[in-house]
């Protein structure tokens, strides 16, 4: 089920899940990774940000807010393709293994006009917290999904 942050969603984000570890450092080669993009509902805020109106912002500043869904992107897809037909995962449940300090290239804008990305700003985001898993966390997971918290830098 679809969290209530859903329709809202601003944020996407591109993270390269490692799939197999590197066998020699010699080798000097990437671990194989798979695409996967993750959305969420976020605001921006704090010292070097402004908000604008549709929630994009300018500069850098704080971000926090609630995942959606994510999916693998598809072989020879774009992450910024509008990815009506790829597989969602919508649970708000952030992808195992994502894990907190990762720096994960972003777009914030208008999702539903993607791939057109003219009404939107693209930057990285490196995650602070995400959502525990016991407690109260529980309740909010089931609820509305992970919060995210990190920082958000705009420029590519």
């Amino acid at each position: 089920m679809a969290t209530p942050y859903a329709p809202y969603a601003c944020l996407r984000l591109l993270w390269r899940r490692p799939t197999a570890a590197v066998t020699s450092l010699r080798e000097g080669l990437r671990p194989a990774a798979d695409l996967v993009v993750i959305e969420a509902f976020a605001e921006v805020s704090g010292p070097g940000g402004e908000q604008e109106s549709g929630g994009r912002s300018i500069g850098s500043g704080a971000i926090e807010g609630n995942l959606t869904r994510w999916a693998v992107v598809p072989s020879g897809a774009s992450w910024l393709d509008a990815g009506t037909t790829w597989s969602w995962t919508d649970t708000g449940l952030r992808p195992t293994g994502l894990p907190r300090g990762e720096k994960l290239e972003a777009f914030m804008g208008d999702l539903a006009a993607l791939p057109t990305t003219a009404e939107g700003e693209r930057g990285w985001v490196t995650i602070a917290t995400l959502s525990g898993t016991g407690g109260i966390d529980a309740i909010e997971r089931a609820a509305a999904g992970d919060v995210l918290t990190g920082t958000w830098a705009a420029g590519r």
